[in-house]
């Protein structure tokens, strides 16, 4: 039940480039460099920053995601013998529009020729927010996710001449809100499977934060010839998100058994609520080379850069609420003891391609961009959610710059499409929550367990229809002196 995004990498939790102008390239930034943005980016770049820079950006966009559950048989609500065949709604993402992913930071050499120095704040390109009907029949995987990230990055860089440089920054990640909510079956009795709706529902939300992780970025850059430069970076701490929250717990159907009586959280017969979430982050390492078109008196006319990241998103096998020994009691006596909720992940590692570059139109004037880029699954089709489109994911980016003097505006729109993903009932393998079912592994028993769901837990309830797309909207303003 994790419902973060941040900063790292494409893929996963995250999407998109951080900054208009690695944007408007399709995130292939890792050699070039040569903005603020690489404290996150390449943090080996700033040592070609000369001056002073200081940048200021926004990302806005439209994320759209839809998701329709496949037909399932209700064996919750047998008639004469027969399960009924159930149809679902499709159901979208209630809250599209993100209107702000900020970014500010100051780059200098401070005066020294072969140094450069950054400090940035930023939130990660991510979706920040996605909300689904209560009762829509994506209820038992998500029902709303909303979390606020913010970054604070120190970066340090140092350059052997014109031939190679090296660079490191340290992140300060912060996590102020971490929002999200789930329908959980609470029936307790044996044998009960409800895979379209329960009497016994209970829609259960956690709210909590996480002020302090650190993270590291690692970079270098290496120009054998003029023309052609190769980049490299990393994240390279295995760091864990974890936050510190609150859990509520509200009933769906209060003309049902548990009534309108709110549901009562205790541990060892006191009164609490606190949970907590843990979130692994990826480790990640990106390539890249371009070729520089060098004009004699002009100097680059255009660039071309194709770039490669791997990110270990293997590391995350599931999202899980340690609840450390939570007790629901609903109807004042039906006690649902909460265990952990978990959400089975068993992400992949995902391998991300992009190309893009630069075409100095007027040299110093106006500086035309785009970019290309795919990205392979963080998800297998079994373990598919609406809470991060994780499927593979194509896109393209065009974008533009205009500088005066010592100004520079860049802005850029990038598209992001993931192909509909599709799974079938029997394949599916994300389960519904029902913590006081006494059901047990290995889920065979017919006593405790289900007839039609012998061997798992619960009914499916990711089997459907994915589909995602994002429209992006990049800008930035730039200010450069002392070079």
């Amino acid at each position: 039940m994790v419902p973060v995004r941040s900063a790292r990498a494409d893929g996963g939790y995250f999407s998109g480039a951080l900054g208009a102008r690695a944007a408007g390239r399709g995130g292939a930034f890792v050699a070039r460099a040569d903005d603020v943005t690489a404290v996150d980016v390449n943090p080996a770049g700033l040592a070609e920053i000369g001056g002073t820079v200081i940048e200021l950006g926004n990302q806005a966009g439209y994320n759209g995601y839809s998701y329709a559950r496949a037909p399932t048989l209700d064996t919750g609500n047998v008639q004469n013998g027969v399960a009924p065949l159930v149809t679902f709604d499709k159901v979208h993402n209630g809250s599209p529009w993100q209107p702000a992913l900020p970014f500010i930071g100051v780059a200098s050499n401070l005066g020294l020729r072969d140094w450069g120095f950054a400090l940035a704040a930023f939130t990660p390109p991510g979706i920040s927010r996605e909300q689904f009907p209560e009762g829509g029949g994506q209820r038992y995987m998500m029902v709303n996710r909303e979390a606020v990230i913010l970054d604070f990055a120190g970066s340090a860089a140092w350059k052997f001449h014109d031939v190679f440089g090296v660079g490191a920054t340290l992140e300060w990640i912060t996590v102020p809100r971490l929002d999200y909510s789930l329908v959980i079956n609470g029936n307790t009795a044996p044998g009960a499977a409800n895979p379209v709706s329960s009497p016994f529902d209970i829609l259960a939300q956690t709210t909590g934060a996480d002020w302090l992780t650190f993270n590291a970025v690692l970079g270098a850059w290496f120009r054998p010839v003029p023309s052609v430069e190769f980049g490299l970076a990393g994240q390279v701490l295995p760091a864990n998100i974890v936050t510190h929250s609150t859990l509520s717990a509200t009933v769906v159907d209060k003309s049902g058994p548990l009534g309108m009586d709110p549901v009562v959280l205790k541990r060892d017969g006191n009164l609490a609520s606190d949970v907590a979430v843990t979130l692994p982050l990826p480790l990640l390492v990106r390539a890249g080379g371009r070729y520089r078109h060098l004009v004699a008196g002009r100097g680059e006319l255009f660039d071309l850069e194709l770039d490669v990241e791997y990110q270990t998103w293997s590391r995350a096998k599931s999202f899980a609420v340690g609840t450390n020994g939570l007790e629901a009691t609903a109807a004042g006596n039906q006690t649902i003891p909460l265990a952990t909720i978990t959400v089975p992940k068993q992400w992949n590692d995902v391998l991300s391609v992009k190309l893009g570059g630069d075409f100095n139109v007027v040299p110093d004037r106006w500086t035309l961009r785009a970019g290309v880029y795919y990205e392979t699954a963080a998800a297998p089709s079994a373990y598919a959610n609406v809470d991060f489109p994780a499927g593979p994911q194509i896109g393209g980016a065009l974008g533009a710059s205009f500088l005066l003097r010592r100004w520079e505006l860049a802005l850029t729109y990038q598209l992001r499409y993931q192909p509909s993903v599709t799974v079938a009932e029997a394949d599916a393998r994300v389960y519904q929550q029902t913590p006081g079912s006494p059901c047990a592994a290995p889920f065979t028993d017919p006593n405790t367990c289900n007839p039609s769901y012998l061997g798992q837990p619960a009914p499916v309830v990711n089997a459907g229809t994915y589909s995602a797309t994002s429209h992006l909207v990049a800008l930035a303003f730039i200010y450069r002196f002392g070079r």
